[in-house]
């Protein structure tokens, strides 16, 4: 087996979030998980325990099939070494619950702080009647992503901005709709059964609420679609539809995309199979599995596909695959017939292949309409 290579930001930001796992004996399952095989010496450096302790719980881990010890090759140098890697139990254990973290009292607090804060966005939203579900879902999304929200002029058309995002939102459509709005749970008795959510064009929101569609196309289409904001929009002729990182769909797909990318590592450094993987049956399986969880229905998978696939190659290059695996990542982008489909997956794919700068915005994605 063959040890891991991945890109110094990603492993810095790894070890930074492993810093902060209270339970210890998960902290040394999340690294091995995440970084790859690893030396003893390594496990102690990287987890900041003492040898007794990481020694403790890897005897632990070992007699529970959840690590065991293999003979590593290391890719650099090609010198062997006895390492400790984590099994399908093992893994199966760290995803039992969620990563408890030393810095959730200090989050807890700036979640508050942050809920202060949105008093006059709460207040307007109740003023032109806004319905409490969707002020609950913009209040939480919105104290989680802090200071860099605050950077934005807090004005009306910012609120009916966010309003529109969450009025288009992909989880508040379709079959998970009434789970989203929380109909069940409000006893709300005003809704038909046959209720599968809330949608309106841009035209239409903008007539509604009075407000400007060059104030919606600025802010709600392109300012806030940023990766330091979270958001994420699907364009589709008259359609926009909206997600975030931190709703139920954003975390569930970049957990997919994440795993599926680490599976690819072990798979291919294990020798289980040596064939290149194909980029576009994998973003075919993903959206797949996200809609048996109901997550996206039948009419926008093929368009959550493409967007899948433009992530799923943002963090294939940031976990280190240009820098490990340059040449096979540059042959499954070359074969992608899905990338041309979108705007933006036609320049990504253009800039790898010319290895020039990537500098399209991955969290929209513009449907390419049949081209004659």
């Amino acid at each position: 087996m063959e040890s891991w290579n991945i890109s110094k930001k990603l492993k810095g930001e790894l070890l930074t979030k492993a810093s902060g796992i209270e339970d210890n004996s998960r902290r040394i399952l999340f690294i091995l998980r995440n970084l790859g095989p690893q030396r003893f010496t390594n496990l102690i450096k990287y987890s900041n325990l003492s040898r007794s302790t990481v020694s403790k719980y890897l005897n632990f881990h070992r007699k529970n099939n959840y690590v065991e010890q293999r003979i590593i090759t290391d890719k650099l140098s090609n010198k062997q070494y006895q390492g400790y890697v984590i099994t399908e139990r093992g893994i199966e254990k760290l995803g039992e619950e969620p990563l408890r973290l030393k810095k959730e009292l200090f989050m807890i607090n700036e979640l508050k702080n942050n809920v202060k804060k949105l008093e006059n966005l709460i207040a307007f939203y109740k003023e032109i009647s806004v319905e409490e579900s969707f002020i609950f879902h913009i209040v939480r999304i919105i104290s989680k992503i802090g200071d860099n929200f605050f950077e934005i002029q807090q004005d009306r058309d910012l609120y009916l901005a966010l309003f529109y995002v969450f009025y288009n939102s992909i989880l508040g459509q379709g079959a998970f709709a009434k789970k989203y709005w929380r109909l069940d749970e409000l006893n709300d008795t005003k809704r038909p059964e046959e209720f599968s959510g809330y949608k309106l064009k841009l035209d239409q929101f903008c007539e509604i609420y009075k407000i400007a569609p060059e104030a919606i196309n600025y802010l709600a289409r392109l300012k806030l679609m940023t990766n330091e904001l979270g958001f994420y929009l699907i364009k589709r002729k008259n359609d926009d539809f909206f997600f975030h990182e931190e709703d139920l769909l954003g975390t569930t797909t970049l957990r997919l995309i994440k795993d599926r990318l680490i599976e690819e590592i072990i798979y291919i450094d294990a020798g289980i199979h040596s064939e290149i993987y194909d980029l576009d049956k994998m973003s075919e399986e993903i959206a797949e599995h996200l809609k048996e969880m109901g997550l996206i229905w039948n009419a926008i998978q093929e368009q959550f596909e493409l967007l899948i696939l433009n992530l799923i190659i943002k963090n294939a290059i940031d976990m280190g695959f240009l820098e490990t695996d340059r040449k096979k990542l540059m042959e499954i982008i070359s074969q992608s017939k899905k990338l041309p489909k979108s705007i933006e997956g036609r320049k990504l794919q253009e800039s790898i292949l010319e290895g020039s700068r990537i500098e399209e915005n991955l969290n929209i994605l513009t449907i390419i309409e049949n081209e004659s």
